[in-house]
């Protein structure tokens, strides 16, 4: 038996020098640009990104640290690819003039008894599927 390398016939170049590049304007409303490698992505949303990084501003305003908590909080998901991140803040919002947005508990709450329910009715149906 061949090892692996001698079996596998490689077409074209395994690392491209030649980046994707894109132009896109940012409109006025824009705070800061959040530039991270896959070992983020395809543990975090985007969404859920950009408001991790707005929430670290707010309570810190230093990109380094919001940088450092991003990509801790992917290791703590196991991400095992490589993680680099980039935070350029645009300077348009004083960080520390901004309120440090604060949980919704009703919200929360009403969230958790739904997903009670829903669960329990699940169970209730299925022993009684299991009855008959």
């Amino acid at each position: 038996m061949q090892p692996l390398m001698c079996r596998i016939n490689f077409k074209g170049d395994l690392i491209i020098s030649s980046p994707d590049v894109s132009l896109v304007e940012l409109g006025p409303d824009v705070e800061f640009v959040l530039v991270a490698t896959d070992g983020l992505w395809d543990y975090i949303k985007s969404t859920e990104a950009v408001a991790f990084v707005r929430d670290q501003l707010c309570q810190h305003g230093d990109v380094q640290r919001a940088c450092e908590a991003l990509g801790e909080k992917a290791l703590d998901r196991r991400s095992q690819d490589n993680i680099s991140i980039v935070i350029a803040d645009l300077g348009r919002t004083n960080w520390q003039e901004l309120p440090v947005p604060r949980p919704n508990v009703l919200l929360e709450l009403s969230q958790a008894v739904a997903t009670v329910g829903a669960v329990s009715v699940g169970i209730w149906i299925s022993s009684l599927l299991t009855l008959q």
